[in-house]
């Protein structure tokens, strides 16, 4: 058995939250519009690395393609790593998590992803969704028991492989096993989740919505004997006053063509199995309102977006592959939006609310929202982190 990992990351209060962020080559001031993107070089990647390693993140979500490359540049940084269960056979994943740790020193996190269904013909899956879970249950077991060096044989479901062969890949090992982050918010993908997951991440939605989800999650996972923690997806624009960053939103709207955001509109929203662009219909007037306006060919304003204090619908790169402007309800592009004080606010009200103890956050361009975040925002949520608890 290889060495295990000292914990890397470890909060030293045991109570502020745990914020990663986002490295990815789309970027720029605009970067889900194509003229406004920097050229996306391996040099650029790298400086985001540092400089979140630099600032002090817990982790960052990355794409898979990239993340063992920035190894060298980091030290404590960890990397949250998108995999569709299946698609390799579990002895590879494990293999390759042991080689990630073997060489970060044990900063590897898996980040489950279910996909889409054209996503996943794409990579040759093309199973139910009712399939896909069991597939999913299956795969993660046996790579975070091979992770942990099992070398025995085993015959399953959906996998087979024999006795390992080759020696041990060195480690170190981190001490409770590779973890799996993921989502899932249909019956069966909670199940799943109460099942599989270490992490169950959510994009940010409505509080009340977001916090039934988180509570029906825990319960799920209760009555399997098992606790999970809790992470929210979202992005920021934090500056000195309300309007400063209220500004910096709508400059962005501003520099978007409407084009950008219609060209991939309908088909985002019909391979998530909702109905198009043309016949979705929503039950709140403001997202009706947006629906509305993309009809018409034009981005909604800051009125139909903003739907509660210093929070907004706004756009992400991931844009181009999910429904805009939140009109689906899945939470894909909410924004906390202004001043350092009235943001760490509403995300400390959600986070008590909801029961968060993760953040992955996002801002454009990536390393510069980074520092600005780092700067302003993040000692005030460690504040009110250890306030809450001194007033317990």
């Amino acid at each position: 058995m290889s060495a295990l990992v000292p914990d890397l990351g470890t909060q030293s209060d045991g109570v502020a939250p745990q914020v990663l962020w986002y490295i990815n080559p789309t970027d720029g001031d605009v970067p889900w519009e194509p003229e406004r993107r920097v050229e996306p070089t391996f040099e650029a990647i790298r400086h985001q690395a540092r400089t979140l390693d630099r600032l002090g993140y817990y982790g960052a979500l990355t794409t898979a393609r990239e993340a063992i490359s920035l190894v060298g540049d980091t030290e404590h940084l960890r990397f949250l790593i998108p995999e569709y269960p299946g698609v390799k056979p579990p002895v590879l994943l494990a293999e390759e998590a042991q080689i990630f740790d073997q060489y970060s020193g044990g900063r590897l996190i898996y980040n489950q992803v279910n996909g889409a269904d054209p996503v996943l013909h794409r990579y040759g899956r093309f199973g139910s969704k009712a399939e896909r879970y069991r597939v999913s249950a299956e795969f993660w077991r046996q790579v975070k028991r091979l992770y942990l060096d099992d070398a025995e044989p085993y015959d399953g479901e959906f996998f087979s492989y024999g006795p390992r062969y080759k020696p041990p890949i060195p480690g170190p090992r981190q001490p409770d096993g590779i973890e799996v982050w993921g989502t899932g918010a249909s019956p069966e993908g909670i199940a799943h989740a109460a099942e599989v997951l270490d992490v169950y991440l959510s994009f940010m939605s409505e509080p009340a919505k977001l916090t039934g989800l988180f509570d029906r999650v825990r319960a799920a996972a209760a009555d399997r004997g098992r606790t999970l923690r809790f992470g929210v997806l979202a992005s920021v624009i934090v500056r000195e006053t309300d309007d400063e960053a209220w500004e910096r939103f709508e400059w962005q709207l501003r520099q978007t063509r409407p084009e950008t955001v219609l060209a991939t509109a309908d088909r985002n929203l019909r391979s998530f199995g909702y109905p198009g662009l043309d016949e979705i219909r929503s039950d709140n007037a403001q997202v009706q309102a947006r629906i509305d306006a993309l009809r018409a060919g034009r981005l909604p304003g800051r009125a139909d977006l903003e739907f509660a204090p210093n929070m907004a619908a706004g756009l992400t790169t991931w844009t181009a592959a999910e429904p805009p402007f939140d009109i689906a309800g899945k939470g894909t592009g909410t924004y906390f939006v202004g001043s350092a004080e009235n943001v760490a606010a509403a995300m400390s009200s959600v986070a008590h609310q909801a029961g968060i103890d993760i953040w992955i956050l996002s801002g454009w361009p990536l390393a510069a929202e980074a520092e600005m975040v780092a700067d302003l925002l993040l000692p005030l949520l460690k504040s009110a982190a250890l306030r809450g608890v001194r007033s317990q």
